[in-house]
């Protein structure tokens, strides 16, 4: 287990902590296709959702259906959307056929009245789609470009607010005098630093990088975690001087919101290298990296 040894000890023991985090299942995640079913009475308003929310090129990768909604085999999907503006039990059929314990965890049933959505609309129906799973989110803004914001944002805000929640749980044996406080930031500061590494690894997941070398992807993003590390180390310290329960609402404070930076730290590199990528390609006469995987597709 790393040591606790300051500033400078934080930002050496990244890669030790790197090596300690299995990012397996999150890349297999990631690199597969997610299934969504549009559920709607016409073709028509499935379409327009389609294309409005999870992109013009998403049609032919998303399955529709516009009758026999209590056959929906909800084993078959990731997420089933359910449009029901005018009324015709199409949620209730559809939550029938895949059950109470799916519908929980796939449907997603929004109050859509028109095919024609405002951008607020839009905005609103994404951030909702892929809240429907949040650990789909660095799939469907792998696969899905118009769902790459949703998605960051998704994975910044679930790991925000977990890391909150473990700094206020973890401070409660600071109470403990002497030995209470040194578990309580060994324990702190291993969890948090876990959980920033993965939401970096997300979010370049969500950016299309290649994730079959991590450590090397890592190392490429370590100067913004490190020095994310850095910062949240001297506040940490800064807070330690506050006797006891004091401390617990800053140190709170602190994991979300360096959570938060840290991530759209993570957002403004990977959307850089996006760029970089396709300004390399245009140099050598090839077409940007979106367009490459849309033609060999």
């Amino acid at each position: 287990m790393p040591k606790v040894t300051g500033a400078l000890g934080t930002v050496r023991n990244f890669m030790s902590i790197v090596k300690e985090v299995d990012f397996d299942e999150v890349r297999g995640r990631a690199e597969t296709p997610p299934s969504i079913l549009v559920c709607a009475s016409d073709e028509g308003l499935a379409g327009s959702f389609v294309r409005q929310v999870v992109g013009e090129d998403a049609e032919r990768r998303v399955d529709t259906r516009t009758q026999w909604f209590g056959d929906v085999d909800g084993s078959k999907y990731d997420i089933v959307v359910a449009l029901d503006p005018g009324s015709q039990d199409i949620v209730g059929q559809v939550r029938q056929a895949i059950g109470p314990d799916q519908a929980s965890r796939k449907l997603l049933a929004p109050r859509v009245s028109t095919d024609d959505l405002s951008p607020k609309e839009i905005t609103q129906l994404q951030d909702a789609l892929v809240a429907v799973n949040p650990e789909l989110a660095p799939s469907l803004g792998r696969h899905f470009p118009l769902l790459q914001l949703p998605a960051v944002r998704a994975i910044v805000d679930d790991t925000s607010k977990a890391n909150a929640q473990f700094a206020l749980v973890s401070n409660i044996p600071a109470v403990i005098p002497v030995v209470g406080g040194i578990v309580a930031a060994g324990a702190d500061f291993i969890v948090l630093t876990k959980n920033q590494v993965m939401m970096v690894f997300k979010i370049a997941a969500v950016h299309e990088r290649q994730l079959d070398n991590q450590f090397k992807l890592m190392r490429e993003l370590a100067p913004v975690v490190g020095t994310g590390f850095l910062w949240r180390t001297v506040a940490r310290e800064a807070v330690s001087f506050l006797p006891l329960a004091a401390g617990t609402i800053p140190k709170v404070a602190i994991a979300y919101v360096g959570t938060v930076v840290m991530g759209r730290a993570a957002e403004a590199v990977g959307r850089l290298q996006i760029g970089k990528s396709d300004e390399q390609a245009a140099h050598a006469g090839e077409p940007p990296a979106d367009e490459q995987e849309k033609q060999s597709a």
